[in-house]
Order: C-alpha cells, then structure tokens, then sequence
C-alpha cells in the first residue's frame, strides 16, 4: 500500500515533465488503459524472448581484479561464455553517494559469481498503459540498488588458436534517468554466437544519484554517470586480452542517452582514448537535452534539495543530510525539476573535467576524436514521446486520427508557443506528409525531428567537416513483434532488438523476412566494429560527406542509398535555439 502511494504521488509529480494536468483518459478498446503518466523510457521496442540454450555450464573469466564464475551455453550451435555483475567500481554508497567512481577492490581467492544479473541503479517504475509488454520490457528486471556499478560480458568460449576478436561495449540509453544494462533485449548472445564478437553492456548511476552538482564542491561534482562510464571503459580496456580481445578493438555502441554518452566519450579527454570507433543510435553529444546548462542545474538542485528536506543554508551539513536522504526519495523528487515537454531533470554538464566545453563548441573546433562512426535515426522518433506527453490529445481509440483542435495545441507546444513558428511548421510538415493520418505524422514528424534527427543530421555534418568519418543510416521496418499499434510505426529504439539478434531467437515469432534484415543488420554492425566500415560484398553504404549527403534507408527491401536526410526540416529548426547555448 505504501508503495502505491509514492508511486501515485510520484506519476502526480512527473505530470509537470509533459506540461498535461489533465486527469488521466479512460480504457479504450484494444489498447490498455493510460492511468497517469509515468517516467519516459528511452525506446519503445518489442517484447524478446531470451535465446534457447542447452541446459547451462560454468565458465570461468581471470580479469586484473580477480576470477569470475560465469554461465555456459549453446546458440545456435555456438557456446558462448556469460558473465553477469562483474564489479568495476566500488559501490558509491554512505560517503561515495555522488562522488566520482573508485576503483573496485580486487577480490581475492574468490571468485565473484558472475551467473546472477545485477542490480539496476536506482530509477522509478514506469507503470503507464497497465504496464503492458511494450512499457514493462524497458523497466529494470532486477532489484534496484546504489549497489549497481557491473558490467556484463558474452562472448564465444575460447578455443586454442583464437585470433583476439573484436569487442562491442554497449551504453544503455533512458534519459540519464532510467535504464539497466541487463534488459532482455541487451541480451549479447546472439551477436556473440553468430557475429564472433565479445558483447559488454555497463551501468551507470542515474538521475540524481548520478548527475547530482554542487558548486566548488569535488565531493558532488556532477557527470558522475558519466565517470562511471569511464571506469567501466577502461576495466574493458584493462581486461581486454583476458576477454579474448584486443584493446586496439573496441568499438562503443549506445541508443539515446547511450548514443549522446558515446559522443561524449569521443570528446571527452578522459575517455577517446578507450576506444575505436563509435555507434551512435537516435541522438548525438549536441542534441539540445543532452547536457544541460550549469546555472541551471544549480538552480534545480537547489529546489531538489530544499524538497528533501536539505536546503542549500545547512551549509557543511548539506552533503550528510543528502546522503542519508533515500535513493528513492531523491529518485522520485527529480521530477519536480522537469517544467517543460521533453526535459531532462537533471543530467550532464560541462563540468571543466569531463567535458572541458559545450559539445557543440568542441565538435565546431576539432577538439573531438577523428575515427569511423555509424549514426542515425528510426522512421518515427517524435511517436512514442508524443503519446506519454499529450496523453490526453492522442486519441489511442481512434488509431491515432487528431482533431483540428488537438493537433493545434500539440503543435503549439512544439513550437514553444511562437505562432509564427508553428504556422512555419505547419505549412512545411504538410508540403511532405500526406496520408489518413496526416496531423498525427506531422505531429510524430515535427517532435522527432526537433529531438533527435535533426542533431543527428548535424553531428554527420559537422563531425564530416573536422575530419572524421560518417555512416548516415534510417531505420524504417516495422517488425511484427512490436507490442506497439501498427500506426505508430518504426519507434524510437525499435532497432535495438533488431541489432542484438532477438527476432532470430527460436519462439520470436518473426517471418522469415524480419530475420534475414536482422541478419543484414547485425553483419553491418559487427563489420563495422572490426574494419571501421559497414559496406560488404553484399551491402554499398557509402561514407556521408557534405557534398553528397548520402545515407542509407533500412527496411523490408533491404539497404538503399538517399541523399538529404531531413533536409528542409533541419534547416527550420536550425533557426530556433533549442538548447540556448
């Protein structure tokens, strides 16, 4: 009972993120209820189902640290080695609460038990829609916990003679305030057993307990997420070779929140030196609510803390009365912080250290790491985030048909209330989309592009333009298996199952021709991770330059090349500043 309270008072809170008080709208037929609205996920993908195996051996790991204890199986075939909760930090709990990571302890004799997932760091539940498949499957499916700093490894059992073979380093997105990296669609069994790589997906601290600052004080000093990420990059790096790899071979791969923490790490000092080559999925390092403004986040904790019942005038005695407030309350808190549509509690900062300057201004001047990247985007990045955000304008019954008036509130929102804008918008979306369901495209159109493609698309440019090299892709097929209606079409994040290999898991249910295009797509990913470039015999994705603009449409009819990915769009949007820097 006590639970469902702070929950229902916690949804109450989140309401202020989507700018909608409006109670919540009643069950409708063939989709479940939307009882109130809920902690936004970073993708919305298909339901998996973990990959069939022989009944599970032990296996074992020697890592700088210590030996691991991990699981033993067959794909496909294949054996592959599986080693859950390996330690690379010490817990940040009681004094290390917001502090920059520490290097974990070696443990010793004994090795650490690597056949059990880890903790989640803590975040709050998304319980919108009943819970339903398509919400429960990016929620953590383990308990939660400060006690979270693992990383998780598959790879195919060695064999004597073994040449190193690359390694693939995944980062979770969610906002920088949901996430695990031990969902089932992270699974790496797959890429492991028919790709011949080694798959580690890494947590890090969320939300407060990870983004927390306080000004002049190192203790708190913010990105703390991000540090974590950096140790867990070096461990990978550091245990490369007993991994089966080569620290000359990695490759690091994130959607969302994970791909803008890729981008970070190519600019960051601490970290572009840990890795190869870099994936990018659905964001980059510039997109407006990636980092957030440092007066601002000031001013945010400030108001977080006084919440807590920690204001700023304890002085010495705020940091120990922040840390003995609970994970949860400070979790479920952040959410008063959140004043406009789409907007980030509290997250990144350009912290001197991590990162010396704005994203933007480092990508413009060079200050950023020259190697190959893929980048890019799903057909339809604004739909998930309209229907948690105008819950009560996106008619769920009506198989997302809008009325007049919907549609022109919505718009005014995505507009930041500038008419003028939102007739500019208007008359542009409607030059290009048409269809049944033409204001619910522009709508799904207009908030994706202004979230998430359009920073893409000026990442491939201006990162083409100091030198390195771009692979510009659109993910566009909707599979069978997504949980979500068919109208909503290719959503943010859809392509995540696709590239760890769930629809080829025996009990999928997918066609044959969705598992050929994962089949495509998990041989594009993994040839990049080993050459630096997709292309094959069978596939030509030619390298993005700002003369041609090329990329590549991916769908049921395979990979085609295009040209001016979201062309006149950005270049409207480019005329706000989104992130007001």
């Amino acid at each position: 009972m006590e639970k469902e309270v702070r929950e229902g008072k916690v949804e109450r809170e989140k309401n202020r993120f989507f700018l909608d008080p409006k109670p919540s709208i009643k069950k409708m037929g063939g989709f479940p209820t939307f009882k109130i609205i809920v902690l936004l996920v970073m993708s919305a993908a298909t339901l998996s189902i973990a990959a069939r195996t022989t009944p599970r051996r032990r296996s074992s790991l020697s890592t700088t640290l210590g030996d691991v204890v991990g699981l033993r199986k067959r794909v496909v075939g294949v054996r592959v080695d599986v080693f859950y909760s390996i330690p690379f930090a010490k817990p940040p709990v009681g004094d290390l609460r917001f502090r920059a990571p520490e290097p974990a302890d070696p443990w010793g004799s004994e090795p650490v038990d690597g056949t059990v997932k880890p903790n989640a760091c803590w975040q709050a539940i998304d319980v919108a829609f009943d819970r339903f498949a398509g919400v429960e499957m990016w929620n953590p499916n383990t308990d939660r916990s400060e006690d979270c700093l693992y990383l998780n490894v598959w790879r195919p059992t060695p064999r004597r003679r073994d040449t190193p073979k690359s390694i693939m380093v995944w980062i979770f997105g969610g906002g920088f305030w949901s996430g695990s990296a031990v969902l089932d669609m992270y699974d790496g069994s797959q890429l492991a057993a028919r790709r011949d790589v080694i798959v580690v997906t890494i947590a890090y601290r969320l939300g407060p307990l990870g983004f927390m600052y306080l000004q002049n004080n190192a203790e708190v000093p913010g990105n703390a997420g991000l540090f974590d990420q950096v140790m867990a990059l070096q461990w990978v790096k550091d245990n490369a070779v007993n991994l089966g790899g080569s620290p000359d071979d990695i490759t690091i791969f994130g959607e969302s929140a994970g791909a803008a923490s890729v981008g970070f790490h190519m600019l960051s000092p601490l970290s572009r030196d840990l890795f190869t080559n870099a994936i990018m999925e659905s964001s980059a390092p510039t997109s407006y609510w990636a980092v957030m403004d440092t007066q601002k986040t000031i001013e945010r904790v400030a108001r977080l803390v006084a919440n807590v019942s920690c204001p700023v005038t304890l002085g010495d005695q705020l940091l120990p009365c922040l840390r003995a407030v609970k994970p949860e309350v400070l979790t479920d808190q952040q959410w008063i912080l959140a004043d406009k549509w789409f907007d980030v509690p509290i997250g990144p900062i350009v912290d001197g250290t991590f990162l010396p300057d704005h994203p933007a201004d480092m990508l413009k001047a060079g200050d950023i790491k020259k190697t190959n990247v893929i980048i890019g985007v799903d057909k339809n990045e604004g739909i998930y985030w309209d229907i948690y955000g105008f819950m009560n304008d996106f008619p769920m019954e009506k198989n997302g048909n809008l009325s007049r008036e919907q549609f022109r509130s919505i718009m005014q929102t995505l507009s930041g209330n500038d008419r003028e804008f939102k007739r500019q918008l208007i008359e542009l979306y409607n030059s290009e989309l048409r269809g049944p369901r033409r204001r619910m495209a522009i709508v799904d159109a207009a908030s994706g592009d202004s979230l998430f493609k359009c920073s893409v698309v000026d990442f491939a440019r201006d990162y083409t333009e100091v030198g390195g090299n771009v692979y510009l892709f659109s993910f566009e097929e909707n599979f069978s298996s997504d949980p979500w209606p068919d109208w909503m079409g290719v959503p943010h994040g859809y392509e995540i199952e696709v590239i760890f290999g769930l629809p080829l898991n025996e009990d999928s249910g997918n066609t044959s021709a969705e598992r050929a295009l994962t089949r495509v797509l998990m041989a594009m990913w993994t040839k990049f991770a080993r050459t630096g470039s997709p292309e094959s015999r069978r596939v030509t994705w030619p390298m993005y330059t700002t003369e041609r603009k090329e990329y590549v449409i991916i769908d049921r009819n395979g990979v085609r090349t295009e040209r001016n990915l979201r062309k006149e769009a950005c270049e409207l949007w480019a005329t706000r500043n989104l992130s007001g820097h």
